[in-house]
Formats: C-alpha cells, structure tokens, sequence
C-alpha cells in the first residue's frame, strides 16, 4: 500500500471510527449506510481528502460512491495514482 493510500485510510478512518468505534481498514470497503454514516460524514471526508491532496472532487461522481473504499478509488484517480 502506497503511503498515499495510507494517508487516505487514516483521514477516512478517522470519521468512520465516530461512528465504528473498532472499525480497520478492511472496513473500508463497507457500504456507507451499513457503517452507520451520514451525508455530514461523506462531506467531511470529502473536505479532509480535498484539503490533503489539493484537488477538488466532483460532488456528482462522488455522489455514485458506495463505500468509503470506492470514495479512495476516486480520490486515487484525482490525483493521477492507479
């Protein structure tokens, strides 16, 4: 795992464990709603990456994210790592 994945399981855990106290990175591939989060959530984590990365997300594409594994796959893409 790159560090910039590592990075992006660190911000996206943060808000998760809010929610899932004891979640891993193995639960980032759970749907959003199992894992008990909210559009406040999603928006959050979308700020963190955004402000991490320097990018900017397109509320409608991440709209079509199911998981906060998908929403990294997305962020992967934004700043050109496969």
């Amino acid at each position: 795992m790159s560090s910039i994945e590592e990075r992006m399981n660190t911000i996206m855990l943060t808000i998760v464990r809010r929610r899932s106290p004891d979640a891993g990175v193995d639960d980032l591939t759970t749907a959003v709603w199992d894992l008990d989060l909210d559009s406040l959530d999603i928006a959050e984590m979308t700020e963190l990456l955004e402000r991490e990365f320097a990018v900017e997300a397109d509320l409608e594409q991440l709209d079509e994210c199911v998981s906060p594994a998908d929403i990294r796959g997305y962020f992967l893409g934004l700043i050109g790592t496969p």
